[in-house]
């Protein structure tokens, strides 16, 4: 029997973490991103995701979502595609798991940034203001601390860092992880 072509359709959070892999393991994946700050407008989100899975629906094509549960109905949204998701609630929860993101908020309670997240926080929220005129500094009253995830392969524009810690009022610390627990995700999808 032969292998299905695989078209992986991801959120642009993901876009550096993923460049990487694919270089580092050698993959030859076919990997469409969607900006990074669809999430923060559902009905742009659901479009985007929609028109993506339905250019790239095709017999003998199979298709992966890098998503997590960002839109209420994602998940019946891409029953209609017979696409499959990662087993992951968010894009943080993706690298490192949901037992590790319990982990540490137990010890206090975090609010998390990936590579991805350090480079686009202030554009996701430019637009939750624009679409929503939403206030996120309000959003981080139960806070205690930000963890940057830091794989040490992809850089962090610690200026962006600082002015996130500013923003939000809150101290960073710094969590070292690896690639691992994503690429396994990926692939076990």
């Amino acid at each position: 029997m032969e292998n299905k072509a695989i078209i992986f359709i991801s959120c642009g959070i993901f876009k550096e973490e993923l460049e990487y892999l694919l270089g580092d393991k050698g993959l030859d994946w076919k990997i469409i991103y969607l900006e990074a700050a669809l999430h923060v407008n559902f009905d742009r989100l659901k479009e985007a995701l929609i028109e993506a899975l339905e250019e790239n629906k095709k017999t003998g094509t199979e298709l992966k979502v890098l998503y997590g549960h960002c839109h209420p109905e994602i998940m019946a949204i891409l029953e209609q595609y017979d696409a499959k998701k990662i087993h992951a609630g968010n894009c943080l929860e993706a690298l490192v798991g949901p037992e590790e993101i319990m982990r540490l908020n137990n010890e206090g309670t975090a609010f998390f940034l990936s590579a991805g997240w350090v480079n686009n926080w202030e554009k996701m929220f430019a637009l939750g203001k624009k679409d929503f005129n939403f206030d996120f500094k309000t959003m981080f009253d139960g806070y205690k601390r930000i963890i940057v995830f830091d794989t040490g392969i992809i850089p962090i524009d610690e200026e962006k860092v600082e002015k996130f810690s500013k923003f939000t009022n809150l101290p960073v610390e710094r969590k070292p992880i690896t690639l691992d627990y994503f690429f396994n995700l990926i692939e076990s999808t």
